[in-house]
Parts: C-alpha cells; sequence; structure tokens
C-alpha cells in the first residue's frame, strides 16, 4: 500500500492503516458511489478480498473502473493491493494486534519467519474452525462413514489434501481414491458413482473447473457431496451436499494448507469415533502387515 495524503502530511512517515479504519475516517468526504462501496466492504470484509473489481462494483451500484479509482485514492497501487489488504486484515482480526506494511502485506514487525509463518498457521485454524458449524461437519462425517467408496477430487494444491483424504480413509478401510487430474481412468470412477458413494471436492478460490465438474456430475449421479472450499464465492460452494470452510492465507508465496488439511483429519477422526472397534481392527491390521514386511525397519 502506498503512502498518500491520508496517511499523514509530505514527509511524515505514514502510519500503518486498517482498510476499515481509513473508509470510516474518509467518509464524509466520499462521492455518493464511493460510499457505497466502502459501506459494503465495511459490512462485508471477509468477501471483499475474493471479490473481483467488478463483483464489488455491482454491490455498490457503480462501476469497475470507480471502484480501481477508488482504491487508488485510498493509496493503494490498485484494487489487488486494497483486496490483500482487505483480507489480511480479516484475517489477521483483533484491532490491538500491532501491524505494519511489509511487501504489501500485514505482520508483526518484531516477528521472525519462523513465527509468523506458525502464527499465521494459528490464525488459519481459528478461522477454520470459527467458519463451520457442528451441524454440517456431522453431516459430512455421516456421509462419510455410511459410504461405500470416497472419491477425493483436488486439482493443484489441492490435490495434496485429496491424497491426505485418500490417505487417511484408506487405513481406516474406507475405499478412497485420489483424483488430481482429468485422465480417462478418472472419469470411469466418476460415472461408477452411486447413491451410496461420497466425494470430497477440495478447491480454492474459485476452484479449478474440473472439480466443479466432477462435484456436478456427482450430484447428479445421487453420491453425497463434501465440498473444501474457502469462500463461499466460489464456485464450488453450491455444488455440494455440505460445504465446509478452510482458510487458506499465508503470508508468503504459497497458500496455507493448514486449515483443509486439520479439516479431513477431523473427518477422519470423527468417522474412528462412530465404531472405534471396527476401525481399531482394520488399522492394526494394516499397521501388522507394514511391520512384516519389514520395510520400515
Amino acid at each position: 500500500m502506498q503512502s498518500s495524503s491520508a496517511h499523514g502530511g509530505r514527509g511524515e512517515e505514514p502510519k500503518p492503516h486498517r482498510l476499515t479504519e481509513l473508509l470510516r475516517e474518509g467518509f464524509d468526504g466520499f462521492s455518493k458511489s464511493q460510499k457505497a462501496i466502502a459501506r459494503y466492504i465495511i459490512d462485508h470484509l471477509e468477501e471483499t478480498g475474493y471479490l473481483s473489481a467488478e463483483e464489488l462494483a455491482r454491490h455498490g451500484t457503480t462501476s469497475s473502473s470507480t471502484v480501481v479509482r477508488f482504491a487508488q485514492s485510498l493509496g493503494f497501487s490498485g484494487y489487488p493491493d486494497l483486496q490483500r489488504t482487505a483480507r489480511d486484515e480479516y484475517r489477521l482480526g483483533a484491532p490491538t494486534r500491532s501491524l505494519v506494511h511489509d511487501d504489501q502485506l500485514l505482520f508483526a514487525v518484531e516477528e521472525d519467519f519462523l513465527t509468523r509463518a506458525l502464527r499465521t498457521d494459528m490464525l488459519s485454524l481459528e478461522e477454520t474452525l470459527a467458519k463451520n458449524s457442528l451441524g454440517r461437519f456431522n453431516q459430512a462425517v455421516d456421509a462419510i462413514s455410511s459410504a461405500r467408496t470416497i472419491l477425493a477430487v483436488g486439482l493443484h494444491e489441492a490435490a495434496v489434501v485429496a491424497q491426505h483424504a485418500t490417505y487417511v480413509f484408506e487405513v481406516l478401510g474406507i475405499p478412497c481414491h485420489a483424483i488430481t487430474d482429468g485422465s480417462e481412468s478418472n472419469v470411469a470412477r466418476l460415472i461408477r458413482l452411486t447413491p451410496g458413494d461420497a466425494l470430497i471436492a477440495v478447491g480454492f478460490r474459485r476452484a479449478h473447473p474440473l472439480t466443479v465438474s466432477f462435484a456436478t456430475k456427482a450430484a447428479a449421479l445421487g453420491a453425497a457431496s463434501i465440498v473444501i472450499t474457502d469462500n463461499s464465492l466460489s464456485e464450488l460452494a453450491d455444488r455440494g451436499t455440505v460445504t465446509l470452510y478452510a482458510d487458506i492465507d499465508s503470508t508468503f508465496f504459497a497458500h496455507s494448507l493448514v486449515g483443509p488439511l486439520s479439516l479431513v483429519s477431523a473427518l477422519a477422526a470423527a468417522t474412528y469415533s462412530r465404531d472405534r472397534d471396527v476401525y481399531d481392527a482394520r488399522v492394526k491390521a494394516v499397521r501388522d502387515q507394514v511391520g512384516e514386511s519389514a520395510w520400515l525397519k
């Protein structure tokens, strides 16, 4: 975020501002369209970080060029800069936390990289917990517990989450296959889904089109679909029987996957708790076989 007259006089070191503070402080001086944009951002800070300039403009009944110019008038280099600040403010939360601008991201100035990364992941887990109701979570567990087979779909970075789901559910003895590309064999697995099966679709931001397509087809086949995404505006969000949300924001170049991975682990743990004796026997059989193979020795 660049300095502007809103940050102080010429020659002064600009003070770090939260986006909502900037909007409230300057609200009386905004035009009618700018006030509409500002009001929407203040009331929907969580969503703002994922709205395009065109989408935000529609909410403010104005044009995307007005949104871009408004962002620049606030001292941002452009609309993506405003988006990042909105995400960081919502993610890092508490007004009392000391924040500064560092490469257009908000950090606590005294933190080293290790502390920054781990604290951000802790915040990500808190956000993931806050975004999900126990009712929706239990609905997902019901679908998984009763499934004959599971397909876990995730492309690019979401593939890591799909592969983790495959690992934990296979160990529990629930047949699960990771779908990380659109090969014919994977399409064949998809079209064999029945109402007794389940699909776990993982996708972030707008989600990969193939993941959206698989979730749509699974629903048409009558299979239960558990969607894991990071925001309600994702094209994947309304495709599932139940949707769970995982925060993926990071202070660095790659998204953090601690939220979605932990969510999958929680689903597996809750599934295990439904019939501990059965699952204990299955896990023991796997572990005994691994021991006999001696490849871990």
